[in-house]
């Protein structure tokens, strides 16, 4: 499958977007990611947002020697990573959100467990998303920031950091700015382009944060629009420049 994958995006190069720009890659981006890190130990993985750890097990398997922390608030995917864990110890259990404050805040979990987010969805959010993203039930969960949870757990150096909690990714950033000045080289985020959630992030505001830390955008992967074709949200690579030497 990965095989006929690749075998068609390289025919839509060199075919619909032969001599052309495109806005973002055709290319997967967990090779990608591996290409950049090719030169780095990867010891150390964070995937916030892990749900049932289907990306996690991507990322471990392009990157076998380093040990993935998954975070994951939402009790529904408790038996699933509990599950991974005795499976391959690799993976390690984090059953907390992540965000910049040491508390408790409001999980809004979304009939579909998808867009489940610490913000409830706007208005924008219900007409593109419909009944998917109608809360559900809201839960209180213990949310802790990136760089206190490593001072106390004392986890292998990060290299990788995966964020997918819907457009939580600025205040995870900001909570973990000790990793990102001192560790880490890649970042593998969703971002929002227009407001789908109430106070959440958009890609302009994480852009601008990364930056200050020496991190550069590197590509936009799988773009998705509304009925209206107004583009909503991405997934995005950055990269620490000076740290990989680009």
């Amino acid at each position: 499958m990965r095989r006929m994958a690749k075998l068609g995006r390289w025919l839509l190069r060199k075919t619909v977007f032969s001599g052309k720009a495109n806005l973002q890659s055709l290319d997967d981006p967990y090779t990608v990611m591996q290409h950049l890190l090719a030169q780095t130990n990867v010891t150390g993985i964070i995937d916030a947002g892990a749900s049932d750890g289907r990306v996690a097990r991507r990322l471990v398997e392009r990157f076998p020697g380093a040990t993935c922390y998954l975070f994951e608030p939402n009790p529904d995917y408790s038996a699933a990573l509990q599950q991974l864990a005795k499976d391959d110890t690799r993976f390690v259990p984090q059953f907390v959100a992540v965000a910049d404050r040491d508390a408790e805040q409001t999980l809004y979990v979304a009939t579909h467990r998808g867009p489940t987010s610490l913000h409830p969805p706007t208005d924008r959010a219900k007409r593109v998303w419909g009944d998917l993203v109608e809360t559900a039930s809201e839960q209180t969960v213990t949310t802790t920031t990136l760089d206190t949870w490593a001072q106390q757990a004392s986890p292998k150096p990060i290299q990788l950091i995966k964020l997918d909690i819907q457009a939580g990714e600025l205040a995870a950033l900001r909570g973990a700015r000790r990793l990102l000045d001192e560790q880490v080289n890649v970042i593998y985020t969703e971002v929002m382009f227009n407001a789908m959630y109430e106070g959440g992030a958009l890609f302009g505001q994480i852009d601008l944060l990364l930056r200050e830390s020496g991190f550069v955008l590197h590509d936009l992967y799988g773009p998705a629009h509304d009925n209206q074709g107004t583009l909503t949200q991405a997934n995005a690579i950055f990269v620490h420049a000076d740290r990989l030497g680009l």
